[in-house]
């Protein structure tokens, strides 16, 4: 019996690309405990420190087992078909983990106004309706298997071979919801990009940009390769659309906290607002007055 060649190729990228990304995660976990407990574990509980934490633990367990299970040299057809109808639900709460952590960052970014907390809300709710709708409706022309080539075993899964697509529209969800909170992220970005204005804001809103950019440009991978539909490549971008985004949420909240208290790295213990100086008058006339800019919302510091 031959074997294509190609396609354990592609196989091989997979189980490595889900290796490297446990291996990232872990190694990010422990980069940032110290940040962790000092940041939140020692501040008082609220609706981002549970976030956060959840997200954290959550993360590290859900991606370590994906990589166990695509690691088997020849899983099972029935290991195959349950682990993927619990890959897809494990990777809708960490998606919807993710966005919310990356909305209530936005959401402190703009002053926690209604608006931009009603928006946050239609979203999260139609994430999670679209994501319930392609998960939990059966679609009997799925493809789910442990032997997508005849001698090449690995934990596969694709849209139907008829041309159609199902999976695909999780990819257009997310990469919708991501494309939203990245022009929001740009457009306060652009408020912060001068110089003259606080410099800390300027920072964390630039790191906020490049962080939603390169988690967008994740999922466009993603949902370019489902559009493409080969069966074992499907999940070559999976492992990094799992990891990469939640570290950047992660970071981004670590950054958040961090500067919070006053320090330019994630060691540090200032008060929580940041001194900014306006300059207004006349020509030749120049009077200041302080003001702080809240890095986090209060509702959920």
């Amino acid at each position: 019996m031959s074997i294509d060649t190609e396609a354990l190729t592609q196989a091989r990228w997979e189980r490595n690309a889900y290796l490297a990304c446990a291996a990232l995660i872990v190694y990010e976990y422990f980069l940032h405990f110290g940040a962790e407990v000092e940041f939140f574990w020692k501040q008082r509980w609220s609706l981002a420190k549970c976030l956060f934490l959840w997200s954290r633990y959550y993360s590290v367990a859900y991606n370590i087992s994906n990589a166990v299970v695509f690691m088997q040299r020849k899983p099972s057809f029935d290991v195959s078909n349950t682990f993927f109808h619990w890959q897809n639900t494990g990777a809708s709460v960490q998606s919807i983990t993710t966005h919310v952590l990356l909305e209530l960052r936005l959401w402190a970014m703009y002053g926690s106004t209604r608006n931009v907390l009603i928006l946050f809300i239609l979203l999260t709710m139609g994430e999670a309706l679209t994501m319930g709708l392609i998960f939990g409706i059966p679609n009997p022309l799925l493809i789910g298997t442990n032997e997508p080539f005849p001698g090449v075993f690995i934990c596969a899964d694709a849209d139907p071979n008829d041309g159609s697509h199902w999976v695909v529209y999780y990819w257009v969800v997310v990469s919708f919801i991501e494309l939203v909170l990245l022009v929001l992220a740009l457009r306060k970005a652009w408020e912060h990009r001068d110089a003259s204005g606080s410099t800390l804001m300027k920072q964390l809103t630039t790191e906020s940009a490049i962080y939603f950019i390169a988690i967008f440009w994740v999922y466009i991978a993603n949902m370019i390769l489902w559009i493409i539909n080969r069966i074992t490549l499907d999940e070559f971008a999976t492992a990094f659309s799992f990891v990469l985004p939640n570290i950047f949420a992660n970071r981004l909240l670590i950054a958040v906290r961090s500067a919070a208290h006053g320090d330019e790295d994630i060691y540090g213990w200032e008060p929580r607002t940041v001194p900014i100086r306006f300059m207004r008058g006349r020509r030749g006339v120049e009077t200041t007055m302080n003001n702080s800019i809240p890095l986090e919302s209060r509702a959920c510091a």
